[in-house]
Order: C-alpha cells, then structure tokens, then sequence
C-alpha cells in the first residue's frame, strides 16, 4: 500500500513524541490519571503507526509473542509475592511502615511492566490482523 508523503512525514515526525508521551504516562501513572494500560496503548499506538507506514519495520511476531509472555510472568510473581506477603492480589509487598518513595518505585514498576505488556500485546494482536489482510 502506497501512503502520501505528507502522512509518511508526519508519521515520523511523531513518533518520537508518541513513544516520550506513552513513557510518560506510565511513569507518572500512580500520581495523575493514566498508567500502564494506557501508557502502553500509545506506546503500541506509536510502533503500529510506523510499522504501518513502513513494511520492512512490521515487528517480529515470534518475538514478541515471547517476550509478552515473559512479562506476564513476571507480572504474575509480582502478584504471587504481594499475595504472599500480605494476603492481597496486586498489593505493594513492601511493609506498610516502609519509606513512601520505595512504595511509589514499586508502583511506577508495576505500571511499566503493565505498559510494556499492554504495548507488546497491542502489537502482536494488530500485526496478526495486518499479516491476514495482505
């Protein structure tokens, strides 16, 4: 498929901007609106637009299909250690007299692992469909 060159442009143009903008919303996820999932929706939102622009960029699907899976599982002994520790699902394990920075760390990891699982899902799951339309 042949796209102007106006929105090949402007494509590449923003997509610096769109993976800074996705970055910051997962980072500043536990102090203002947003977070993983949608941090991770621009971050997908960004590598989609370019990849669509151009096809020699479209993404490994093998790969990432793995690493996806990788970070679920690493989501999910975050979730198996909070449960462990204080008896709740998606619970910050650290002691509940601890620093408040260490408790904001954990949840701006939290946040990052959700957003780069959310991004790579996004990925995969509309690389399949575009591999099925050509």
């Amino acid at each position: 498929m042949k796209f102007s060159q106006i929105l090949v442009c402007i494509c590449r143009l923003l997509f610096p901007f769109m993976l800074l903008f996705g970055f910051y919303i997962i980072i500043n996820g536990h102090l203002s609106p947003g977070g993983g999932f949608q941090g991770g929706a621009i971050l997908a939102t960004a590598i989609l637009t370019t990849s669509l622009i151009d096809n020699e960029k479209l993404a490994n699907l093998n790969l990432l299909v793995k690493f996806e899976k990788y970070l679920f599982i690493g989501i999910l002994i975050i979730v198996i250690a909070s449960f462990f520790t204080r008896g709740e699902y998606f619970t910050n394990f650290l002691p509940v007299n601890s620093d408040m920075n260490l408790k904001k760390i954990f949840l701006v990891i939290l946040n990052f692992f959700i957003g780069i699982k959310v991004a790579t899902g996004l990925v995969a799951i509309f690389s399949i469909f575009i591999e099925e339309g050509r």
